[in-house]
């Protein structure tokens, strides 16, 4: 997201740049403010509690202006409420008209999972974005700043781990929203009562940052809602026939295929396997200076010998005297992968244990 606010603040000189239609400004305008409306949003929260407490402090009281309403006779409160309900309206307006439109069309409703699974799904949705607009609002503000201070960003691989983020990962991330929100709260409280529950919206994202970003990360609660009936589009429910036939052609391919080799087995032919070797290291060359492949390896050799002995061992002894975190720490390092290749290669077969003997024939 960084990567992408940091192209679209980019973008703020090609918006003057000579001959571009107007759509085409428009366009480029509408992806600059979906980063600075952040900055923005927060501004204007915090101008307001500023507001808010200087004129708690100077003691002075509510100056009654001309209404933009006269005809309502509306109280100032009331005002307040219409203009929170017309936010809120155009807010979801693009919601109901699409469930609206769903109600009318039986087909599709079925491809949504129903109409009553896709108004819930809609809800739960509502409540999901209400979490995160807060944390987008923090995330994109740091982004501005530190943008616009000169530090750039840069363009290396992601981690796309398939099952979510650890707890520990989300308290290093949001532990600094999650204290915004407790010291916003606090003074909110302080300042005025009612005021902190009009707030709590926006702080509830903050403060349930640390689980909000654990579970929503997770595979099992997508599963879960598929089950359900819950967040379904009409390519899961009716496939298109590429995906069907795609799938049939998976299938029958795992039944004609050969099973799948052992552990042992994988672990031996990455070591001895020329090809599968230099696949393997190749593929090390890529992952040594990721941080999170760093970390992992170094978590994965606390306790375990040191590299050179598991070297020694695996090659008198054969790989089947490793446990699985052994295997995996020799895997992971290029130096131990390439010197056992090598000296199997260059022992005698006739020196070499019975396991290792085995795969050379």
């Amino acid at each position: 997201d960084r990567r992408w606010c940091q192209g679209n603040l980019q973008h703020i000189l090609v918006l003057f740049a000579p001959g571009l239609r107007g759509i085409s400004r428009m366009h480029l305008l509408f992806g600059i403010f979906a980063y600075l409306g952040g900055p923005l949003w927060l501004l204007f929260l915090l101008a307001f509690n500023a507001k808010l407490i200087a004129h708690k402090e100077t003691g002075l009281s509510d100056i009654t202006v001309r209404p933009w309403t006269p005809f309502l006779h509306l109280s100032a409160t009331q005002h307040a409420i219409l203009i929170f309900g017309l936010s809120m309206f155009v807010l979801l307006l693009p919601k109901i008209l699409a469930l609206a439109e769903l109600a009318f069309q039986p087909e599709r409703r079925r491809a949504f999972g129903g109409l009553g699974r896709a108004c819930l799904s809609s809800f739960l949705e509502l409540v999901f974005s209400t979490l995160q607009a807060p944390l987008l609002m923090l995330w994109h503000t740091e982004f501005v700043i530190t943008i616009i201070l000169g530090r750039s960003v840069s363009w290396g691989k992601q981690n796309r781990q398939a099952d979510g983020a650890s707890w520990g990962y989300a308290l290093r991330q949001h532990w600094k929203h999650t204290l915004a929100g407790i010291l916003w709260g606090v003074a909110a409280w302080q300042m005025d009562h009612a005021l902190f529950w009009w707030f709590m919206p926006v702080l509830a994202g903050m403060l349930f940052a640390i689980p909000f970003t654990v579970f929503s990360s997770r595979c099992q609660p997508g599963e879960s809602s598929r089950k359900a009936g819950l967040f379904l589009t009409p390519e899961e429910v009716e496939p298109p026939k590429e995906i069907v036939q795609l799938r049939a052609a998976l299938a029958n391919l795992a039944k004609t295929a050969p099973t799948k080799p052992a552990e042992e087995k994988v672990f031996a032919e990455t070591v001895l396997s020329p090809w599968r070797n230099a696949l393997h290291l190749s593929l090390l060359q890529v992952q040594k200076n990721h941080p999170t492949f760093v970390e992992g390896v170094k978590k994965l050799g606390e306790g375990q010998p040191s590299l050179k002995n598991l070297r020694q061992k695996t090659m008198t002894e054969g790989w089947s005297s490793l446990n699985a975190k052994q295997k995996l720490l020799l895997l992971a390092d290029g130096e131990s992968l390439s010197w056992l290749h090598r000296e199997l290669w260059r022992t005698p077969l006739n020196l070499l244990p019975k396991p290792w003997r085995q795969e050379f024939n």
